[in-house]
Formats: C-alpha cells, sequence, structure tokens
C-alpha cells in the first residue's frame, strides 16, 4: 500500500464526490468500500477515511449545480505549486477556465480546468492539505482513467501541461494509453467504446476482490455497469453508486 504525506507537481493527489445525497452516499460507499467518515462542517465538507487515513471526499451540488444540470460524480485533483500559473498555462494550451482559483480555508486552493476536448480536472495547489494519505491499497484510490473518444488528440495537453508521457499499450490496438508521470504510472487514456457527451475522468478504488465487491454494489442500491475484465495486474469492473455516479472497481497488484 502506498502512504503518501506530500505529492509532486503534476501528480494526482485527489479525488472527490459530488452528490445529490450525501447521507445515502456515505452509508453506500462505507459498506461498499468500508471506509468511515469525518465531517468538515466549517468547509461543508465529509473526508472519508480507511485505516485511519483520509482516502477521498464527498460534497453536495449546489443549488447553482443542480440549476445547470450537473450529475454526481467523481473528480480528480492534480497538485500544482501555483494553481494560478497552472490555470493560466491550461489555458494557453486551449483549456477553458472553468474556475479560476480559489482559497478553501485551512486546506489550500483549487482551480478548474476542461481540457480541449471538453474533460473536467481539478487543480489543487495545497496549504494544510496535501490529498490522499492512503492510495494503491484494498478500499483506496488506485487508478485513473480518461475515457475519450480521441485518446492521441487528448495527450498532448496533459503531456504539456503536466509533463505526464504517454504511450500506445501494445495489444490494446489503440484504444488505450498508458500515463506516466516521473517515471511511475499513474493512469490511462481510454477510447470511449460508447458515445459520450464529452470526455471525463473515471476513478478506481482498489478491491480484494472484484466480484465480491460487484455484489456489496448492487446489495447497497448500486449496479454493474461492465462486468469484470482482465486486465495485467487483475481484473476491473464499472458501477454506479445509487445517485448515478460512475466509479471502478480493481483488484490485484498494486504500486506502493
Amino acid at each position: 500500500m502506498g502512504r503518501r504525506t506530500t505529492y509532486t507537481p503534476g501528480m494526482p493527489c485527489w479525488v472527490d464526490l459530488t452528490t445529490t445525497d450525501v447521507e445515502d452516499a456515505t452509508r453506500f460507499y462505507g459498506a461498499v468500500l468500508d471506509w468511515t467518515v469525518r465531517e468538515a462542517p466549517a468547509i461543508n465538507y465529509t473526508f472519508f477515511e480507511r485505516e485511519s487515513a483520509t482516502v477521498a471526499g464527498l460534497h453536495a451540488l449546489t443549488d447553482e449545480q443542480r440549476e445547470q444540470g450537473m450529475p454526481p460524480s467523481w473528480s480528480m485533483y492534480v497538485h500544482t505549486d501555483d494553481a494560478e500559473a497552472t490555470v493560466a498555462r491550461a489555458a494557453q494550451l486551449g483549456a477553458t477556465v472553468m474556475s479560476e482559483p480559489f482559497a478553501i480555508p485551512g486546506a489550500g486552493r483549487m482551480g478548474v480546468i476542461a481540457d480541449p476536448q471538453g474533460g473536467v480536472i481539478l487543480l489543487w495547489e495545497p496549504a494544510e492539505f496535501a490529498g490522499a494519505a492512503l492510495v494503491n491499497a484494498i478500499g483506496a484510490w488506485a487508478w485513473d482513467d480518461l475515457q475519450t473518444t480521441d485518446p492521441e488528440g487528448a495527450a498532448p495537453f496533459y503531456e504539456a501541461l503536466f509533463g505526464w508521457a504517454t504511450a500506445e499499450v501494445p495489444g490494446s490496438g489503440g484504444v488505450y494509453r498508458s500515463i506516466a508521470h516521473q517515471g511511475r504510472t499513474i493512469g490511462g487514456i481510454m477510447r470511449a467504446q460508447r458515445e459520450i457527451a464529452q470526455p471525463y475522468w473515471t476513478v478506481y478504488f482498489g478491491v480484494a476482490d472484484v466480484d465480491a465487491a460487484l455484489e456489496r454494489v448492487t446489495a447497497e442500491g448500486g449496479r454493474m455497469l461492465v462486468a469484470p475484465m482482465a486486465v495485467p495486474s487483475g481484473r476491473f469492473a464499472v458501477a454506479l453508486d445509487p445517485q448515478g455516479a460512475v466509479f471502478c472497481l480493481v483488484d490485484g497488484e498494486f504500486d506502493d
């Protein structure tokens, strides 16, 4: 398993869920992934924890987001030492700035961008809060994929913005590109196998056994979207929580 106290620029550092029903979402993920919760009422935020370590976050959709029709979803944050500079650089590379950096008291600063194809990603400049304290373990965040109809077109933006290295995975038939940062494989870019309104990032959580985890998903009111599939490190499946947010489950070998 990987314990973390700091992250380097360009490294994914946090994931959180925006949902329509905080109470039911905490119940669901607690049952599926054995998470406990720690409330942060000062910022209207909930932290998920596993083995006394912070693993993910949760907050409610705002009234404005609901009016705009924003669905429940998981988001990925990438570490930056300078949120303003990274947002400016993203704009130069063709991104849409959805939110200029703003402060979250007692935690850090965040900005929101959409890549040139429309995939939304969050930027995190830490102060007191660095990000997930436990990753790449059972019950923790373990991987991220960008779903897009044009992986080749998406890759150059992220390479230029974060210094990521992407490469087509041999044998994938152009469907999958790996993402590496500072020599560590951290995620992938997948060619969407169905029509999608816009690209989006998916988050993966480690489990001991995908089949058993999917049984918990259905028992707690979620459902399976994609049946378990084999990958070199193990197996993964795609699921939907009771509020409609997509997430993935993966078992097998995890990086440290």
